[in-house]
């Protein structure tokens, strides 16, 4: 084991995909033994006394910070508030760095959130395109690119329903297999937890709404959190389908190993993990041009881009802009992926085989996170 001693900082009030990421982090680090880490919960830490000198790793850095500067200067007496950064500065001592570990989900990042990130000693982004919008925002901190990604197992199980189960299947997902083996129906798998507006939802149910009028062989399934959400009620009337709630691990790869065909229409994001799950079991994900999933989607699967839009209006962090899918291009693909099927799926399968299962596994990516913690330690 590494001499690295970190304290994971990240939501354990609540879960959120910062929540999950944080969590296989932990998970793999453990595994591998390659640091001891103790967690804490977001809104403890303005309070917390650390009993060793940690690296505090922070996810969602940004707002984490914010609320930790908030806090300390809150608790200062107004005489003496105007000594703020020496305190702040005494405080911090008493870890051995701060890792920032964070997201962009537009092309630019506001001067506030910038003057918490060059308060880092390095930052985590986890594609390319982050990486270019925190350097053109202005951070000067050291960036770092570590993706996301699936378990090893991810990309050498077979089909889940090739074999014979290993655990009890979720009910809405056995009704989905009996569903798509008696009509013969190609499911277009679409996730919205949230932000509707920035994940593309406009467009999924434009492209949807055209494409059963062309076809009848599709269905697109809806993967949300809470049952007859909003959007779903939109497209109930075309034949659409809803999971909805948490899934396990097993409920996931039953889910994408459904799937033929999954969308990612998001206007901005970090990375969207959905997409290159779908890849790491061989679905092909249809995807804009232009992003942080343009590091994984292939450029086969990848369509045109239309109107330029603010993924986050009003947004006092990511301040910039991301683009829609242009839906012609969209349905151009869907189609053309749906008609040469099996072309399209043995180009998928050598991607992942190829390209994505050497770099976008857990496994792999702890040993990087370490590796960039290791890579800053007697430097801060």
């Amino acid at each position: 084991m590494r001499g690295s001693k970190l304290l994971y900082i990240y939501p354990q009030h609540h879960t959120v995909s910062f929540t999950l990421i944080a969590r296989k982090h932990i998970e793999w680090i453990r595994k591998l033994g390659l640091a001891e880490v103790q967690e804490l919960d977001e809104l403890t830490l303005p309070s917390y006394i650390p009993h060793l000198k940690y690296v505090a790793v922070l996810q969602p850095y940004i707002f984490i910070y914010h609320r930790l500067i908030r806090s300390k200067y809150d608790m200062l007496s107004p005489n003496i508030r105007g000594r703020f950064q020496e305190y702040l500065s005494w405080w911090r001592s008493n870890y051995g760095g701060f890792v920032g570990i964070d997201v962009c989900d537009s092309d630019r990042l506001s001067d506030y959130a910038v003057t918490m990130l060059n308060n880092a000693d390095r930052v985590v982004v986890p594609s390319n395109f982050c990486v270019d919008v925190y350097r053109s925002s202005g951070v000067v901190r050291p960036i770092h690119r570590l993706p996301h990604g699936v378990d090893p197992e991810w990309y050498y199980l077979p089909n889940q329903w090739d074999v014979t189960p290993v655990k009890a299947i979720n009910p809405s997902i056995l009704e989905l297999y009996l569903y798509k083996v008696r009509r013969g129906r190609k499911v277009l798998l679409y996730y919205l937890w949230h932000s509707s507006w920035r994940k593309g939802w406009r467009e999924v149910r434009e492209l949807y709404s055209r494409l059963v009028r062309e076809r009848r062989d599709v269905v697109l399934v809806l993967k949300t959190l809470a049952p007859n959400s909003p959007e779903f009620q939109e497209v109930m009337d075309l034949g659409a389908i809803q999971v909805y709630g948490w899934l396990s691990e097993y409920d996931k790869l039953l889910l994408y190993d459904l799937a033929d065909i999954t969308l990612n229409f998001s206007y901005g994001g970090g990375f969207e993990l959905n997409c290159l799950e779908s890849l790491a079991r061989g679905v092909p994900c249809v995807a804009s041009d232009w992003g942080s999933w343009t590091d994984y989607v292939p450029s086969y699967l990848r369509v045109r881009v239309g109107e330029k839009v603010q993924p986050l209006p009003n947004n006092v962090i990511h301040v910039g802009y991301g683009y829609r899918v242009d839906v012609e291009s969209a349905l151009d693909k869907v189609n053309d992926v749906l008609d040469k099927y099996e072309d399209y799926r043995a180009r998928t399968e050598g991607w992942r085989a190829e390209v994505l299962s050497s770099v976008y596994r857990w496994d792999v990516i702890a040993r990087e996170l370490v590796g960039i913690i290791d890579s800053g330690r007697g430097k801060q």
